[in-house]
């Protein structure tokens, strides 16, 4: 089974005609041209290859060493990057970068290789269906009232989101994930685009840590009153059954 659904993940990207060999080199020269180097100044390339530097934050002077990767984790307050955050940005420069480095992103998939679009065997049907008049009127009246057609094409693209990115199948059975579509489908947001990379990993992240903090505060204000005992994965009891399964 995991050879098969491999198999299927790997045919489906290659179908979007992603070209293959060449990310390491355009990866590189992508990083160069991002907004974020604009917030620091280059003092000193480390190393003939790669894109290592010395370089100063032009918002609070301090001075790091680093690829991109560094820069981006230190202006925009990532923790764990491997760099010191900086500790002066405001939240309208930390906005206004988020904004621009979300548009460079966008500019740079679209600059990468040409989407292949698919055939989709919905779309298939509605051609069929409209160049034969004794085909479109056995139609149901039901597929008409409930869109069948429509409802057919989203499931493929769905689909092929799981596919081409080799998402697990298990993750449909995640209950936001079914709360998302549902959500999209019952309410009206026309024009509504889905948010990038850099959003999820960043200011929604930060959002959602913010919500859990919320719902942690009624337990923590316990701890003063009753005590808190912290545990650790592999502790056992005295009957040698784990305290954390």
């Amino acid at each position: 089974m995991t050879s098969q659904n491999s198999g299927v993940s790997n045919f489906a990207s290659n179908g979007t005609g992603t070209a293959s060999g060449s990310g390491s080199i355009s990866s590189s020269q992508n990083e160069n041209t991002s907004p974020l180097w604009n917030y620091v100044t280059k003092l000193e390339k480390k190393g003939a290859i790669g894109g290592t530097w010395n370089f100063r934050c032009n918002i609070c002077g301090e001075t790091h060493s680093g690829s991109y990767t560094r820069v981006k984790a230190h202006l925009l307050q990532i923790s764990g990057g491997g760099v010191a955050i900086c500790k002066k940005v405001t939240q309208s420069q930390k906005f206004e970068m988020m904004k621009l480095l979300e548009e460079w992103e966008k500019k740079k998939r679209e600059g990468a290789s040409r989407e292949v679009l698919l055939p989709s065997q919905s779309q298939t049907r509605v051609v069929v269906e409209s160049s034969s008049k004794k085909m479109k009127s056995n139609i149901s009246p039901i597929s008409k009232s409930f869109n069948m057609n429509v409802r057919a094409q989203l499931d493929e693209e769905i689909a092929r989101m799981f596919y081409t990115d080799g998402l697990p199948f298990n993750l449909a059975r995640n209950p936001h994930y079914q709360r998302a579509f549902t959500f999209a489908a019952t309410h009206d947001i026309a024009g509504y685009v889905p948010h990038g990379y850099n959003k999820l990993r960043t200011s929604l992240l930060l959002q959602e840590k913010s919500n859990v903090d919320k719902l942690l505060q009624p337990i923590k204000a316990t701890w003063q009153e009753k005590g808190v005992t912290i545990v650790c994965d592999g502790w056992s009891d005295p009957t040698r059954n784990p305290l954390i399964n």
